[in-house]
């Protein structure tokens, strides 16, 4: 027997821990993509708004008013059917809308297979928002999107909302 030879001792490492740490890695990055990225649709799906310019193809679906509130959905956009030519879309800004603040004048996207273009963005304090007006009737067919933005003030609330305006061309 030899004592303090040359020999140095090893612990085997199970096979099965390598395996186990890539299947948690996927299963948690999947489960990330899957509820906080935008869902990708294709043309047979109920996907109904594609904002190309913002890489956002979404679910939408539609709500009602409630007194001065439009609750927004959790993972998809909202749909508020103001008047004939008007409806308002909403959506949480740290899900689906969260790329909205990118839009630029003139960018253009599809809703219900209409086309609108983008002819004004604007951040407005939420204490100054006037529902009535946001919802008002227009001539012409139009889409508002809105989603928070600014400081957060606790829940899912923030102090500004980013408001997009856009005509259907």
């Amino acid at each position: 027997m030899r004592v303090g030879g040359d020999k140095s001792f090893r612990l085997k490492r199970p096979k099965f821990s390598l395996i186990f740490g890539i299947l948690y890695f996927l299963a948690a990055a999947g489960l990330t993509a899957y509820f906080f990225v935008p869902k990708q649709a294709d043309a047979s799906s109920d996907e109904r708004l594609f904002m190309p310019s913002i890489g956002l193809i979404a679910r939408v679906t539609d709500i009602e008013r409630d007194g001065n509130t439009l609750k927004a959905p959790d993972y998809i956009a909202g749909a508020y059917h103001a008047t004939n030519h008007k409806t308002v879309l909403i959506g949480h800004s740290s899900t689906i809308f969260n790329n909205l603040h990118n839009v630029k004048i003139k960018d253009t996207f599809t809703f219900d297979q209409k086309t609108y273009t983008v002819v004004k963005t604007e951040i407005l304090e939420k204490a100054m928002i006037d529902m009535g007006e946001i919802v008002a009737e227009t001539d012409e067919n139009t889409i508002i999107l809105m989603t928070c933005y600014g400081e957060p003030l606790g829940g899912q609330d923030f102090s500004h909302r980013f408001i997009v305006t856009a005509k259907e061309v």
